[in-house]
């Protein structure tokens, strides 16, 4: 090959790398401007998010609303990510649409409601019939011979019926097929009077408060008992509660959680034993909630001030804040605190910031989140509406 073509196929070989190389810092070039756009709206969406998260809203803006010919006679609480509503003649799982998913006849007079992860329980009150439910409708119906006065049910479905049998109280423990698996005989001089069960998520303890009195006033105790074994003594540990009344008991994973009037305590819900967390309550409990994560209080000082607090149920404080308002009812729902009486709500995050302080609905009888920021479904005594809250 002659010189001259040699020279040729050089400068042609530098003119392709010039080419390339200008094309490679025109793409570097695209490419930075592309991670800075990016960039910009990643963080003007999250401005946007936090503007909308962190400030307090007063008002709502209706979206959708839809009537319910019974809404005002039904009682409500949350299952399986929808809603269980209950009246005198029936229960059913209504979504966020208002459409009923199931729907089960039943015949009470007073029927009250308690849930799990997995499972609801519906009892009538001073009755006997009893209704256990899984998210597909009906899982099994049963009799408990004598009134019931309180009910609870674990994540494995079985059921806990503390019931009236004058001064022998009995508190009776159903698996899901409705079995009976164990039966417990209070003694009002001994034990005192169970007011509040729990069971374990495995279905293997039953905890039991009591109430009795004495010389000195009323006290409470705390009993665990195993649901399986068969030996006759099935106590796995009890303690008296010194200076404390017991209130309400309910399980959080393998925690037991006891409530009384100044004090609260945390067991080993599965092997129970003296060792306990204790936490101090600054108030008088006006309120108590809980789910299977945290649980929390409405406390009244003796000044009147009243304070927001919520725990894990490790004992560790997540949540401390004075309220002004007066609310019939509190619950949990997703990393919520939703306070409301009539028509005045409050709801609080985990993290401490009041995303709403004001009127919601009128006749507002339950409340829960919606996918999608500051949305809820509001069932009144007409219906239910999904809002967006607003300035």
């Amino acid at each position: 090959m002659r010189r001259d073509q040699i020279e040729d196929l050089r400068d042609e070989y530098e003119i392709a790398d010039q080419i390339e190389e200008e094309y490679s810092r025109g793409e570097r070039r695209h490419k930075r401007r592309v991670i800075g756009i990016v960039i910009v709206i990643a963080v003007l969406l999250a401005i946007v998010f936090l503007v909308l998260m962190l400030q307090t809203y007063d008002s709502v803006q209706v979206l959708e609303s839809k009537s319910l010919s019974d809404a005002g006679s039904n009682g409500y609480t949350s299952f399986a990510g929808q809603i269980l509503k209950y009246n005198r003649d029936g229960v059913s799982l209504m979504n966020t649409d208002g459409e009923d998913q199931w729907n089960q006849a039943a015949q009470m007079q007073q029927p009250v409601a308690a849930v799990s992860e997995k499972y609801a329980v519906v009892a009538d009150v001073t009755g006997t019939n009893l209704y256990l439910f899984d998210e597909d409708g009906l899982a099994s119906q049963m009799q408990t011979g004598k009134p019931i006065e309180r009910v609870t049910v674990g994540n494995d479905g079985t059921i806990a019926v503390i019931q009236e049998n004058g001064s022998t109280p009995v508190v009776s423990c159903y698996d899901k097929e409705g079995a009976l698996v164990l039966k417990h005989q209070a003694s009002l001089s001994e034990s005192g009077y169970p007011i509040s069960a729990a069971v374990s998520d495995d279905g293997s303890v039953l905890a039991l408060s009591y109430l009795k009195a004495g010389s000195k006033g009323v006290s409470g105790r705390i009993a665990f008992y195993s649901i399986k074994t068969k030996e006759q003594d099935n106590t796995l540990y009890s303690e008296e509660l010194e200076n404390e009344a017991a209130g309400e008991v309910f399980y959080m994973d393998n925690k037991a959680v006891v409530i009384g009037e100044k004090q609260c305590f945390i067991y080993d819900g599965i092997k129970p034993s003296k060792k306990k967390k204790t936490i101090e309550l600054a108030g008088e409990i006006e309120k108590v909630f809980h789910s299977q994560r945290y649980f929390g209080f409405v406390l009244r000082s003796s000044g009147g001030e009243r304070a927001l607090t919520v725990y894990s149920r490790a004992g560790g404080e997540k949540l401390n804040k004075t309220i002004t308002g007066v609310y019939e009812r509190a619950v949990f729902n997703d990393k919520q605190v939703i306070l409301y009486t009539g028509q005045e709500c409050c709801i609080y995050t985990l993290r401490g910031i009041n995303k709403f302080d004001g009127q919601m609905r009128d006749g507002m009888m339950y409340i829960v989140p919606l996918r999608g920021i500051n949305r809820y479904a509001v069932v009144t005594n007409e219906g239910i509406d999904k809002v967006y809250l607003t300035k």
